[in-house]
Order: structure tokens, then sequence, then C-alpha cells
């Protein structure tokens, strides 16, 4: 019957941990794929303003990395905005969710000079966003690993 104890205590912390570690990946997750989308902006915007090639041929110029960080995971390049947005998982706020699917309906549908103020608009909004997530990366982190393990470990003192 000790032996089932201590196994509880085990699984018990392994889980917190493990939840820690679950939630520390999310954090880190959300900060790259900000800044995978921001550069992704940026890359949109100065293709419109220096060559004006289409939208698909944007996106078929884009560089992996860059795709890679937004979360998007298969060899074949999205051929829109929408397909990218759609293949992969958002781990942005709700807002900047719609900011990126606004901008994405908005692409291709009015004339060069407009696509250049929406990509500015929408670069202006993304831009402070991924400069909190940055700042606020070390503390959530911390705070990641720390509030699953010591939940784990009230529980355990609540149960011994």
């Amino acid at each position: 019957m000790h032996f089932f104890k201590w196994l509880g205590v085990f699984l018990l912390f392994l889980t917190g941990a493990l939840t820690g570690i679950s939630l520390l990946t999310f954090e880190r997750r959300r900060v790259t794929q900000a800044e995978g989308f921001l550069s992704l902006l940026r890359f949109f915007r100065w293709q419109i303003d220096a060559l004006a090639e289409p939208i698909p041929q944007i996106l078929a110029d884009c560089d992996a990395t860059v795709l890679s960080a937004c979360g998007w995971q298969e060899s074949a390049r999205p051929a829109t905005l929408d397909a990218l947005l759609g293949g992969v998982t958002l781990y942005l706020s709700e807002d900047i969710c719609r900011l990126l699917y606004d901008f994405a309906g908005s692409l291709g549908t009015v004339y060069r000079e407009e696509q250049l103020r929406g990509c500015d608009y929408h670069l202006a909004r993304l831009s402070p966003y991924c400069e909190k997530l940055r700042q606020e990366l070390p503390k959530r982190e911390r705070m990641a690993l720390f509030l699953p393990i010591a939940a784990a470990l009230c529980l355990i003192l609540l149960l011994l």
C-alpha cells in the first residue's frame, strides 16, 4: 500500500512537470508564430511595393523558414494566404487572428497603393503585439513552468 502512495505522488509531480513543459512550448510557439507572420507581412509589403507580383507568386517566392515559423508544415507551398491561415494551428490572440484573416481577405482585391496602405496598417497593429510577446516571454516561461508544478506539489501535500 505504501508503494502505491509514493507512485501516486510521483505521477502527480510528473503530471505537473509535463504540463509545465507543454505550456512552455506553447508560449515559445506563440512568439515564433507571431514573428513569422510579421516577417511574412513585411515580405508581402516589399514584394507588392518593389515587384508588384501576384499573390500566389509572392507565396511561392517566400522563404520556407518564414512559412515554417508561421506553422506551415507541408512541403507544398500554400496557394493563398487564406490557405496558409487555414492550414496552420494559430496560437495567437483572437484579435490578431482576425487581423490576419482581414489582411488575407483584402489581398489582391484593391489597387497597389491601397494594398501598401493595408500592409502598413496591419504591420502597425502586429508589430507592437510581437514586441509585447517578446518582452513577456521570460516571465511567461517562468510562470508556465512554476504554476503547474506548484499546483501538483500543493495537491500532493493535501493528499499526504
